[in-house]
């Protein structure tokens, strides 16, 4: 099982580049402009409405600490939300969850807590231990007479037989395929390039999970048993993941539906049971920011990771699984640590996808130069998706630094406003360290010259990896 590359796929990989140079050119993903007095940023939401800008700044204020209660970061704020498009909600309870053990023991408990829906949404849904025992949660979940509906990846899940689902199926499990590689189903070939990779769990309408967690074994153990490249590339993966209690939920399950109609599933949107009147579960703002690949118009995660990494004004903390991002982030990285900025990016020393792992190499002697430092994850596989800005603003999700997840994927960001949240992932960026090694300039300008080949040639091909 891999995210994002394995030999199992190189013939799909090799086939949808070329299928995709054929039918496509090469877009660029872009911020929308924001022309002061006439760009509208989407309004904060409570349980009783949208607020005015007024109350909007109070509450923004109630979530920031003394110290960054300051014009720079309302700036940071605002300009992710004229790039966002879904609102700030307010009222949530939003938990930190740390790699597979903790992740997929709160999904079980909400989903054995579930009243009347359970809805899964998986790149990969793993047919091994602990992809049985949440099938068989599932299914025990309908035969309790709960609705229950799954999504799962059609290359995600490859090496997954039909069976598996049909297992699932045959109980009542609703299930659906997404972007299936049968060409009847799948008619426009460009669209096979077109992946859903977000990770969504939601229950009952009142809580969500996302992050980078798929259902596997991968996730069985957790990263600090340290197992190193030898067997970490099948274990212990490193990820973070949220579990998100109150009103955001619903924009989440939003999301779930909109793919599940795509997906060719049917159901009634207008259920209220789906979209439960808002009761507040805590005090966070959050907002879901998602893209949409098959709208080649729009890239608001992007757009959303530019806005705030432009706007940073005192610290920019990156941990990514797959970074190869375009000329223009990268500059902007550098931008920032050019005005002060304390920019760090955690990346993985070893992965499950070579050519990705040599196309994030190949832009780290530019970084590096710029001022932006490097740190390499040591004993565990990284694939988290995590930033945290000015001890303000924090992401986790589901959306690599790479072209794939900004035009290719349908991905998914948990964004939380507020200096609480950003603090407890500043600790967890803090811990990660220690398990890291920092990259040098000089020393990484003397590395091997077959590994600058390696990465040159990767690079070539970093926009469709």
């Amino acid at each position: 099982m891999r995210d994002v590359f394995s030999p199992s796929r190189i013939p799909f990989r090799f086939a949808t580049l070329i299928v995709a140079l054929l039918c496509t050119g090469c877009a660029t993903p872009k911020a929308r402009p924001v022309v002061p007095g006439e760009t509208v940023a989407p309004a904060i939401v409570t349980a009783s409405g949208a607020l005015s800008e007024a109350k909007a700044e109070q509450l923004v204020d109630r979530r920031l600490a003394p110290a960054q209660d300051d014009e720079h970061v309302r700036e940071l704020i605002d300009a992710f939300r004229a790039q966002a498009d879904a609102p700030l909600v307010a009222g949530n309870r939003v938990s930190l969850l740390i790699d597979g053990p903790q992740t997929l023991a709160a999904i079980r408990k909400s989903i054995e807590s579930a009243k009347h829906h359970v809805h899964v949404e998986t790149y990969i849904f793993a047919d091994d231990e602990v992809g049985h025992e949440f099938s068989d949660l599932l299914i025990a979940r309908r035969r309790a007479g709960l609705e229950v509906r799954v999504i799962y990846d059609a290359i995600g899940s490859v090496t997954t037989p039909g069976a598996f689902f049909d297992r699932m199926r045959e109980a009542g499990v609703e299930v659906r395929e997404f972007r299936p590689l049968d060409p009847v189903r799948t008619p426009l070939p460009w669209k096979i390039n077109n992946r859903d990779h977000r990770k969504i769990v939601v229950v009952d309408g009142r809580i969500a999970f996302t992050g980078g967690i798929n259902i596997s074994s991968t996730y069985e153990s957790s990263s600090t048993t340290r197992p190193g490249p030898e067997t970490g590339r099948d274990e212990a993966w490193r990820d973070t993941h949220v579990e998100m209690a109150g009103p955001v939920a619903t924009q989440f399950q939003a999301l779930f539906l909109a793919t599940w109609t795509r997906a060719g599933g049917k159901i009634d949107n207008a259920n209220p049971l789906y979209f439960p009147a808002p009761e507040p579960a805590g005090g966070e703002l959050v907002a879901a920011v998602a893209t949409d690949a098959d709208d080649k118009t729009e890239t608001r995660i992007y757009a959303t990771y530019l806005a705030v990494v432009e706007h940073s004004t005192q610290r920019l903390w990156l941990t990514n699984a797959y970074f190869a991002p375009n000329k223009e982030f990268r500059q902007a990285l550098i931008a920032a640590a050019k005005r002060g900025v304390d920019v760090r990016l955690i990346v993985p020393s070893f992965t499950d996808s070579g050519l990705i792992l040599h196309a994030s190499r190949s832009t780290f002697e530019e970084l590096l130069e710029g001022g932006v430092r490097i740190y390499e994850q040591r004993y565990a596989l990284l694939h988290a998706k995590t930033a945290v800005i000015d001890s303000a603003l924090s992401m986790v999700g589901s959306a690599n630094l790479d072209m794939r997840s900004f035009l290719h994927n349908n991905e998914v960001n948990a964004v939380v406003v507020g200096s609480g949240f950003a603090q407890r992932l500043e600790a967890v960026f803090e811990r990660d360290l220690k398990d890291t090694r920092e990259l040098d300039l000089e020393k990484w300008r003397e590395r091997p010259l077959s590994d600058k080949i390696k990465e040159a040639a990767s690079s070539l091909l970093s926009y469709w990896l």
